[in-house]
C-alpha cells in the first residue's frame, strides 16, 4: 500500500508540475525558461512567469503611479511578493524582447507584451515612463476564456488611452543602468529609457478607462475592495470598460474539497474511458476466441482500477488546492483530473502487474 501511495504521488506530481510550463517552439517550457542554474536569471525568471492572480490582501496601498517615477524607486523600495494597481496614460505598446523567461522564442504570442505608462498625454518623457508587462503564461489563462491579450489587440485597444492596471510588483535587475532612479544624470550604462527597474509584471487586470473614471481610480487601491478579476476590454466602444469574470474559485474549506470531489470524479472518468475501450477489446476478443465476454471481464479489477483512479484525481485535486491561491476552472483544468485518472491508473497497474509482491494478500 506503501508504494501504491509513493506511486500516486510520483504520477500527480507530474500532472501538477505541467501546470508550471507551457510549449513554446515545440518544447516544454518552465517557470525559470532557458537560464541557467546559478545565474541572476535563473533566480529571478519565476517572478516573472508568475501565473496567479492576486487578492485583495496582496495588494501594497497608498501606491501610485507617482511613486515608481518620482526618482526614488531604486532597488528595495519594494516587495516582489505584492501586487498594485496604477492608474495611467498609454504611451506606447509593443512586443518584448527575446529573453530566457520564455526560452528565448522569436513568436510575438510567446513574448511579453511591453506596455509603456505616463501620467498623461503631455508628460510622456522616458524618466516618467513606468513599464508593465503581460507574459504568455496570463495570456494563455485569459485566451482560454476567450479573451485576446495578444500584443497586437492590446495595442489596438489601449495606446492613446487611460487604463487601470492591476499586478504583480517586479524589479528587473537588467535594466539597473537604463532607469532614471538608479542613473538621475544618465552617466552610465546604456541610454536611460525609463523611469525605474520597478514593474508590474506580470498584469493581471486591466481596463480602459473614461475621463471620469480615471479620476476617480486615481487614488490608491482600497483593500476592503472585493478581489480583483480579470477584465476584457469592450470591442464594441473606445473608452468603457467590460468586466470578464475568470470562472475560478477562491481557496476556501468547502472549496478545497469541492476540488478534491471533482478531481476523483473527474479522475474516475478518465478511467472510464479506459473500460470503455478495453471492454470493446474484449468484445472482439471474446468473438476471435469463442469465450463468453463476461468470463473475460474481471469485475475485481475493474472496480479496483476505479478506486485508483478516483485516488489519482482526488490527490490532483489537492495538490491544485494547495498550489494555487484561485483555480481556474478551465477545458484545460478538466483534461488534466480527467488525464490524471487515465494516466496515473494505467502506470500504477503496469506496475503491480509487475510487482505482485504488492498486491499480495488481495486475491490476485
Amino acid at each position: 500500500m506503501k508504494k501504491i501511495l509513493t506511486l500516486l504521488m510520483i504520477v500527480i506530481s507530474f500532472v501538477a508540475y505541467g501546470q508550471d510550463e507551457i510549449t513554446i517552439d515545440g518544447q516544454p517550457c518552465n517557470l525559470h525558461g532557458s537560464s541557467r542554474q546559478g545565474t541572476k536569471e535563473y533566480d529571478q525568471n519565476p517572478f516573472k512567469n508568475r501565473y496567479n492572480f492576486p487578492k485583495a490582501g496582496d495588494f501594497e496601498t497608498g501606491l501610485s503611479l507617482e511613486n515608481f517615477i518620482d526618482g526614488t524607486a531604486v532597488k528595495g523600495k519594494f516587495n516582489q511578493a505584492k501586487a498594485v494597481e496604477v492608474t495611467g496614460y498609454v504611451y506606447d505598446v509593443k512586443v518584448g524582447g527575446i529573453e530566457t523567461c520564455n526560452c528565448k522564442t522569436s513568436d510575438p504570442l510567446f513574448r511579453d507584451t511591453h506596455i509603456e505608462l505616463t501620467l498623461n498625454d503631455q508628460d510622456t518623457g522616458p524618466e516618467k515612463r513606468f513599464i508593465v508587462e503581460v507574459t504568455p503564461r496570463i495570456r494563455k489563462k485569459l485566451a482560454d476564456q476567450g479573451v485576446d491579450w495578444t500584443t497586437e489587440a492590446l495595442k489596438g485597444k489601449m495606446k492613446g488611452h487611460m487604463v487601470k492596471i492591476q499586478g504583480w510588483l517586479f524589479y528587473d535587475f537588467s535594466h539597473e543602468t537604463e532607469n532614471f532612479a538608479d542613473d538621475p544624470k544618465d552617466n552610465i550604462g546604456r541610454t536611460n529609457w525609463r523611469a525605474t527597474s520597478w514593474e508590474i509584471h506580470p498584469i493581471t487586470n486591466l481596463e480602459i478607462l473614461d475621463e471620469k473614471e480615471a479620476m476617480a481610480s486615481a487614488s490608491a487601491f482600497n483593500e476592503e475592495n472585493e478581489s480583483p478579476t480579470p477584465v476584457t476590454i469592450n470591442s464594441n466602444t473606445n473608452n468603457s470598460t467590460t468586466n470578464k469574470k475568470i470562472n475560478t474559485m477562491e481557496s476556501t474549506p468547502m472549496n478545497t474539497l469541492i476540488i478534491i470531489l471533482l478531481g476523483a470524479i473527474l479522475g474516475m472518468v478518465g478511467q472510464g474511458l479506459r473500460v470503455v475501450v478495453g471492454i470493446k477489446k474484449i468484445g472482439d476478443e471474446a468473438i476471435r476466441t469463442g469465450q463468453e465476454q463476461k468470463e473475460l471481464i474481471k469485475t475485481q479489477q475493474l472496480v479496483l482500477s476505479l478506486f485508483i483512479a478516483s485516488a489519482v484525481g482526488a490527490i490532483a485535486g489537492v495538490l491544485a488546492a494547495v498550489g494555487s491561491a484561485d483555480l481556474a476552472f478551465t477545458k484545460s483544468t478538466i483534461f488534466a483530473f480527467i488525464a490524471a485518472g487515465y494516466a496515473g491508473t494505467d502506470f500504477i497497474e503496469g506496475f503491480i502487474r509487475k510487482n505482485p509482491t504488492v498486491t499480495k494478500g488481495n486475491g490476485k
